[in-house]
């Protein structure tokens, strides 16, 4: 199962998007919303939506 490389949710089998960059590297995203913020240069830990992980806070 892959995860969301902007947000980190478990993305099941048959969804999301998958995004090549020039390089070649492949970068999973579970939404429009994670691929359009990740383009839009966000950066995950600064936006209220993404889910935390253990021990991080917002400030």
């Amino acid at each position: 199962m892959a995860k969301c490389s902007f947000c980190s949710k478990n993305i099941e089998p048959g969804k999301g998007i998958i995004f090549v960059t020039a390089e070649g590297r492949l970068m999973y995203f579970c939404s429009s919303k994670c691929r359009k913020s990740f383009k839009l240069g966000r950066t995950a830990k600064k936006l209220g939506w993404v889910r935390k992980k253990k021990g991080e806070q917002r400030k």
